[in-house]
């Protein structure tokens, strides 16, 4: 256990010195390096980097992506560093395959432990046409003053959160509302904000997507993220539209089929804006795609933790002994400290990864 726990790290320093490791240990190449401008907390570079496993000329790609939302990195990056140790790929010696890894997609918010990132722009909520008008959230504009208030501490936060509890007609305030959690393009300073232009991150991943996904037959991506269930669980959310196939029956254990459209009749889109992986069909157009995310659970739910971070970096002092507390609680909320937890989450994406390749390597277009 402690050989796979291992590969997990405690700073964003650590994971990328790992990753980087694993790389050249593991079969895997270095492609490129990209440097984001602003530095971690101790003055320390933030890059994301590019590797590549597999034969350069592979009809099939499958993309992996750690730490769209930064401090969830940790998770994403220990992961695919326990793949590259165990030589996963060769193992399983997929024929006409090859993955694409793109390390700490948001190097800013994961150096410095924060799901957003340098302009508090929540990345999974960037990814949509800013050239139109942005999506409305019509409850965030009512509850803005409540959501993301000036002061976190009792008994102010009380009557906040008892205010966001009326206005949606519930007997307590709900954190995973779409006022709260569906993103909002009103207040800069807030909680999932989605920004009002293609960030850093956005500009460098259609760039890498482009430059390392086009011409291919199939590009399967699967984004990882932490978040609240069952400790130790996780949720693969898939969308096979235009994969050509029915590719959700790759995997054995596929928990819900990110499918809004049939379940709501309306944009896949329509409740949590901007995702990531959505902007797939944008770079490879007309190419057979199956977009993937997954959730790996961690203990608790919903998101008073990210609206106390908010405010901690917006109107507090992160250093403080109440900041450095709130951040501890943000830490584990994304990122628990039991190796438990972490070997429990290597082997499941181990499993994923294996189900996910062996599907790529057999795909063929076919009428669904």
């Amino acid at each position: 256990m402690n050989r796979v726990a291992d590969c997990f790290a405690q700073t964003y320093t650590e994971a990328r010195r790992k990753f980087l490791r694993a790389v050249a240990e593991g079969g895997a190449v270095l492609l490129s390096s990209h440097l984001n401008a602003h530095k971690g907390p101790e003055g320390e570079d933030c890059v994301t980097d590019v590797a590549w496993q597999g034969p350069p000329d592979a009809r099939r790609l499958l993309i992996l992506v750690s730490g769209t939302h930064g401090i969830e990195g940790y998770a994403g990056s220990g992961c695919h560093v326990a793949w590259l140790r165990e030589r996963w790929f060769e193992r399983l010696a997929v024929p006409d395959t090859a993955i694409l890894f793109i390390h700490a997609m948001n190097p800013h918010g994961f150096a410095w432990g924060r799901r957003v990132n340098e302009d508090n722009i929540d990345l999974n909520r960037n990814f949509v046409d800013h050239t139109k008008a942005h999506p409305a959230n019509d409850d965030y504009a009512a509850l803005r003053d409540h959501i993301d208030p000036p002061d976190w501490q009792e008994p102010a936060l009380s009557a906040h959160n008892a205010a966001i509890a009326r206005h949606l007609g519930l007997p307590r305030h709900d954190v995973m509302c779409k006022a709260i959690h569906g993103g909002q393009y009103l207040n800069p300073r807030g909680v999932f904000y989605g920004g009002r232009e293609p960030a850093w991150s956005n500009r460098l991943f259609r760039e890498i997507v482009a430059r390392h996904g086009a011409g291919r037959e199939h590009v399967a991506i699967i984004d990882y993220h932490t978040g609240g269930g069952v400790l130790g669980f996780c949720d693969l959310f898939i969308d096979d539209d235009l994969a050509q196939a029915r590719t959700r029956d790759w995997f054995a254990n596929v928990t819900v089929i990110a499918d809004d459209k049939a379940a709501h009749g309306k944009d896949a889109q329509s409740e949590t804006p901007g995702n990531l992986f959505y902007a797939l069909p944008q770079i490879l157009s007309g190419q057979a795609l199956t977009l993937c995310l997954v959730e790996l659970r961690t203990q608790g739910g919903g998101h008073d933790e990210v609206r106390a971070e908010n405010w901690l970096f917006q109107h507090g002092d992160p250093n403080s002994a109440q900041g450095l507390a709130l951040r501890a609680q943000m830490r584990e909320r994304f990122y628990p400290a039991s190796p438990q937890w972490r070997v429990m989450q290597a082997y499941q994406s181990h499993s994923m990864l294996a189900e996910a390749l062996h599907g790529l390597a057999r795909w063929q277009p076919a009428s669904r």
